[in-house]
């Protein structure tokens, strides 16, 4: 219930998450950007502590920080499922299995 909360708990998973993905439906709008006002607000509760370079050869802050951040995949869909299979309504759960099942091939 609350946001300050919720955006503390959000930086932690992020922290400690190996990939971020952040699955939309239509198209990339303002609405969509809005939506990730969790991502933006990132930058609010994570900091580096700042200390001085010692060589040419260290890392800048922009560096150091994509070492502690996860890879971001924003997956786009523009199409909804019709969840039927033989003219029978099916649970996403089904239709899950039916993708995943192996398929007879050769060999």
């Amino acid at each position: 219930g609350d946001t300050v909360n919720d955006a503390w708990i959000f930086a932690l998973t992020v922290l400690l998450s190996s990939t971020l993905i952040y699955n939309s439906k239509g198209t990339i709008d303002q609405h969509a950007m809005d939506q990730m006002h969790y991502v933006v607000e990132l930058s609010d509760r994570v900091t580096l502590k700042a200390t001085p370079k010692e060589s040419e050869d260290e890392l800048e802050d922009s560096e150091k920080f994509a070492s502690f951040f996860p890879t971001f995949v924003w997956a786009v869909r523009d199409f909804t499922l019709e969840l039927k299979m033989d003219g029978e309504e099916i649970s996403e759960d089904e239709y899950l299995e039916k993708a995943l099942k192996l398929k007879a091939g050769k060999g």
